[in-house]
């Protein structure tokens, strides 16, 4: 075994026999020689491509894997997360043997205290996670915390997780590693090389500009750490990273500091401990961190900025308490160097949405060693198979807007950033930098009438109201009962029993028009679109193996004009599926900021809009799905009979400028009606309770409509779209897996996101989407389960159902269809 090696600026990057120039061309091309441009070559190549360059300004990995702290952890919080996570220690250990180069890899294990009951939850929640992935893990209690690590103290803790598994490695080893292999396998790699630019032609990247020279490229990757925002910024495009102040210290030798203590967490005092070389390696995720801007980091690598005791010593004095050790010992390195950052904390991978050819893999929050593995994997085998191989929604470079690029909302937010990797992982939790880039046109009235504002894509959005509230309601978090319970509660029973006004103008909103418009719109979507003018048709938009890219709807306006709506978050997504996808004759415009759109759902919603509409509401003449543009109060509105609550409903597109008139008619009308104000928590309850999915929670590009209980959206008649062919293989084959409902059996615990099912005691799936059914007095979900056998009624009926809740077993219905008003006949009505 090596000796523990971090903050190396000797790496012998000899061995990979660097090119004195880079060649005129290359199939990919990957700009960046960190640990994950190292990945992504060396996973590529382990796939058979042959023709891989890597190019690097400087040297192997003197960007942020020189420094890294080398930690090591199989999972993660989310599924998704552990997904890229689970095997990197694996592949650590295993390098060695392959490459002949050593990682240092040490199987330590990782240990997570917790000093207070919410943040002891939170790790359970995780624990689940691991499980459902095969990681062990074992809680412990804090007197075999004490057993595992006994120089800490311990009477302050309510317990911790130890993941057996998890290592430390030495960063620049391990990049230099996956280099070697990817260099054996035939990939080249040029050193000195600084990218000045790209070409493009047809919408598809065609070559890297270079200070030496332009490489023609089929492919290019940028997976150049902090920098990978900038050279975006050279094709016009934005990726949100900005760069950061990380810190750690290393101590002298101490007489406790064992090498086979495992790695300690103690997120509630923003730190880590580590062994490291007969000492200890402490580092720190402040709450609020020292954004740095691109222009103050020297591209000539191996940044260090010099030690700021003033700035780490609140952490340090929390590290002290838990670890008296440090008190008396000295400190033989300061780290202050560069990572960089996302607005949510998030990892960016994949296509770039608007640029064929064009990827990206960056913005590892600090996590660049735990993920480098799965993320080199995961981009390889997209690369390769043309499409993504595993559900890698939650960290799409696709789910980013535009204007997050802004380098000045960027420094503002990467002061919460940073830290919000230590902070609580409270279900709803909402940043507080960076706020009110994107405001409702009827903000101030909404704020008026009780509204407590969360931030989704950066609008911010009524999350739930407080009738009456002379300031803006506070948010306080809790896994059960939140201080919004009972407000979203009444807010559900207002839209089941009377009617609710909900604010529904950050929907994505698009008008496709022209010549093409309908056959384009008709080969890209599931359903028949050839409809008379005024219906609306849900729909979804699927890839060639079937799998669902986004599921809008769309109403048809006139002969050649339809309106695709589509969710909040995934604005940018619908649009590159549209102009992607869509003829040249067929133009596709952005009207998400035109028209504000105020949804009134529930039994009363046609006695309420009657009174100020001038046009006949009844079911006959405005059926349900119909589209028509009507009067109301003094303005005129696109007015769609649709509602996500499963109730009676109209969605009403009002052009922004007329909102407030038509808002202030709406509440006038709803008064005596039992109108309330609903926000996007009780919005998401209603859903649920009707069975709604919900892109990129409960579906994505990995599931089928027909797994995915959206097979009515597929037309069996309708031939020659994308995906037809395999769609029509699907109908009626047995399904392995499946989404389906979950409600609890006690009314207690609540349902949020990632909790395990369990069958008879064995786990076959987890929760997607979750929220507390008030019309049900539980809370309900949606989930997927599997069974290679098959997933049909029978086998959901019969068995023991259960749902893992933290540190609860509770019992549960699951179901196929909806808990509420399962035929639809409430919307119908």
């Amino acid at each position: 075994m090596i000796p523990e090696r971090t903050a190396s600026t000797e790496v012998d990057d000899a061995i990979l026999a660097p090119l004195a120039d880079p060649p005129d061309r290359a199939e990919v091309v990957i700009v960046g020689g960190g640990i994950v441009g190292a990945s992504v070559a060396y996973h590529l190549t382990a796939l058979g491509a042959r023709d891989v360059l890597v190019v690097e300004r400087g040297r192997l990995t003197n960007g942020t894997t020189w420094h890294a702290a080398g930690l090591v952890a199989e999972a993660r919080g989310t599924h998704a997360l552990t997904a890229l996570s689970k095997g990197n220690a694996d592949l650590y250990e295993r390098l060695p043997g392959e490459t002949g180069v050593e990682t240092g890899f040490r199987r330590v294990g990782s240990m997570t205290v917790a000093r207070t009951p919410a943040r002891m939850q939170e790790y359970l929640a995780a624990a689940s996670v691991a499980r459902d992935a095969g990681i062990d893990v074992q809680v412990l209690a804090p007197r075999e915390l004490a057993e595992r690590w006994p120089p800490i103290v311990v009477d302050d803790l309510v317990g911790g997780t130890f993941y057996p598994r998890d290592g430390t490695v030495n960063p620049a080893d391990a990049a230099l590693a996956l280099a070697k292999g990817a260099r054996d396998r035939g990939a080249r790699f040029a050193f000195g090389v600084t990218v000045t630019g790209f070409r493009s032609a047809a919408g598809r990247i065609t070559h890297v500009r270079s200070d030496r020279g332009e490489i023609e490229a089929g492919t290019v990757v940028l997976a150049a750490g902090l920098w990978t925002g900038e050279l975006a910024r050279l094709l016009d495009v934005r990726i949100p990273l900005y760069p950061a102040e990380h810190v750690w210290v290393i101590t002298e030798p101490t007489a406790g500091a064992d090498e086979r203590l495992p790695i300690l967490r103690d997120l509630d005092g923003y730190f880590y401990v580590r062994h490291y070389r007969g000492g200890y390696m402490v580092g720190a995720f402040e709450p609020r961190g020292r954004p740095r801007s691109p222009a103050d980091v020297d591209p000539g690598g191996f940044v260090e900025w010099g030690p700021d005791w003033e700035h780490i010593e609140p952490v340090l004095a929390k590290a002290r308490e838990r670890l008296p050790e440090l008190r008396g010992i000295g400190f033989r390195h300061f780290l202050r160097a560069p990572e960089s950052f996302t607005p949510d904390a998030n990892l960016h991978l994949g296509a770039v949405p608007e640029i064929g050819g064009l990827f990206v893999a960056a913005g590892m929050n600090s996590q660049g060693i735990i993920f480098a593995p799965g993320v080199g994997r995961a981009l390889a085998e997209w690369i390769v198979s043309g499409h993504p191989t595993m559900d890698l929604t939650e960290v799409d470079v696709a789910r980013s807007q535009r204007w997050q690029g802004n380098r000045s909302w960027l420094h503002a937010r990467t002061t919460e950033s940073l830290g919000r990797l230590y902070a609580m992982h409270w279900p709803g939790l909402q940043p507080s930098t960076g706020r009110g880039v994107r405001r409702l046109p009827l903000a101030d009235r909404l704020r008026a009438a009780g509204a407590a504002f969360g931030e989704a894509a950066g609008w911010e959005r009524p999350a739930w109201y407080e009738p009456g509230a002379s300031a803006e309601p506070d948010w306080g978090y809790d896994f059960d009962r939140p201080s919004w319970f009972g407000a979203v509660a009444e807010e559900v029973r207002a839209a089941r029993q009377a009617a609710a006004f909900i604010d529904l103008s950050s929907y994505a909103k698009f008008l496709v028009q022209g010549p093409g418009a309908l056959a384009g719109l008709e080969r890209l979507c599931t359903s028949t679109l050839d409809r008379p003018p005024g219906r609306v048709v849900y729909t979804t938009i699927c890839n060639e193996r079937g799998g669902i890219e986004m599921d809008p709807t769309v109403t048809r306006l006139r002969e050649d004009a339809f309106l695709v709506v589509a969710p909040t978050l995934h604005q940018r997504r619908t649009e590159a599926l549209l102009r992607s996808g869509l003829p040249s004759d067929a133009a596709v415009v952005d009207v998400t900021s035109a028209y504000a759109v105020l949804h009134v759902a529930g039994p009363r919603s046609r006695e309420l809009l009657g009174s100020i509409v001038d046009a006949d509401l009844g079911p006959d003449a405005f059926p349900f799905f119909t589209a028509r543009e009507v009067d109301v109060a003094w303005a005129t509105a696109l007015a769609l009979r649709v509602s996500y609550t499963g109730e009676l409903g109209w969605e009403l597109y009002v052009p922004s400028e007329f909102a407030a008139g038509v808002y202030d008619a709406i509440v006038e009308a709803g008064a005596p009606l039992g109108l309330r104000h609903a926000g996007t928590f009780a919005f998401d309850a209603l859903r649920l309770e009707r069975g709604f999915r919900s892109w990129g929670h409960d579906v994505g590009p990995l599931d089928d409509p027909f797994a995915s209980g959206l097979g009515f959206a597929v037309d069996p008649r309708k031939q020659a779209f994308v995906g037809s062919g395999v769609l029509a293989g699907l109908r009626g084959s047995r399904l392995e897996r499946r989404l389906v409902s979950v409600r609890l059996a006690d009314p207690a615990p609540m349902l949020w996101h990632g909790e395990s099912v369990l069958r008879d005691g064995e786990r076959v799936g987890h929760v997607t989407s979750g929220a507390y059914g008030a019309t049900l007095g539980a809370a309900v979900g949606l989930a997927w389960v599997h069974r290679f056998d098959g997933v049909d009624d029978d086998w959901l009926a019969s068995g023991r159902w259960s749902v893992e809740v933290r540190d609860r077993t509770v019992p549960a219905v699951v179901q196929a269809a909806p808990f509420y008003d399962p035929d639809g006949s409430r919307a119908r009505s």
